[in-house]
């Protein structure tokens, strides 16, 4: 056997082992999501965030900050925002990191299953002095490494770059914590690292199967 099938075979292997860590086959029957959390900025103010996402990639993102609301969504098509802390308080399309983070915050179990047909196994990777298993996705203008723990096959770090004309934006998606709820794994705690203001996304309830309307997700009409 070649070195080249052998590694495809030990990712195959751990991949496999990653997916049932995470209940996937439960996940895959999961059509919508609602979660009650907050989100925390770098100075450790806790805003209050409702996350709602309905499959295959629907999600939108809502609360209050000082007093005023917010919302973050992406309809599968358009990211847009309004909130008090952007330069006008109107409805406006996202910047680009902005829709990385948005995109990238909650996945329906392993972020790894959807692109699993098109994921590389890259070996041994080092991650703050830890060694970890890791699969590289290329896709278009996008590029993610996954770090998967070598003991329990969780995820824990995801570095995402993304290439927008001649600027590359690079962010660190690091999973703090997770929680299970019976066969399924969900993060508790998720942070953003890389973009001048890091972003602390904390789940503290979540509910599956709760429903949700394709309009909340879209772009208001008349913006």
């Amino acid at each position: 056997m070649s070195p080249v099938s052998l590694l495809a075979q030990t990712g195959m292997g751990i991949l496999e082992k990653h997916l049932e860590a995470y209940g996937q086959e439960e996940w895959n029957q999961v059509r919508t999501a609602s979660v009650d959390g907050k989100w925390v900025d770098e100075d450790y103010h806790a805003y209050d965030m409702k996350l709602t996402m309905k499959q295959p990639d629907k999600i939108r993102l809502e609360g209050s900050y000082k007093g005023q609301k917010y919302v973050e969504a992406y309809d599968g098509l358009v990211a847009w925002i309004i909130a008090p802390w952007k330069d006008s308080y109107e409805v406006l399309r996202m910047d680009d990191s902005e829709e990385l983070v948005v995109r990238n915050v909650f996945s329906f179990g392993s972020p790894l299953y959807a692109p699993r047909e098109h994921l590389q196994f890259t070996g041994l990777m080092d991650m703050e002095g830890v060694l970890y298993n890791t699969f590289t996705l290329e896709e278009g203008n996008y590029k993610k490494v996954f770090y998967l723990d070598r003991d329990n096959h969780r995820l824990y770090y995801e570095l995402i770059e993304s290439k927008f004309g001649k600027e590359t934006v690079s962010v660190l998606k690091v999973i703090d914590k997770y929680k299970v709820y019976g066969p399924m794994l969900v993060p508790t705690s998720v942070i953003f690292e890389g973009l001048g203001e890091n972003r602390e996304f904390v789940f503290d309830e979540v509910y599956l199967g709760t429903g949700a309307n394709d309009a909340i997700f879209s772009y208001p009409k008349g913006q």
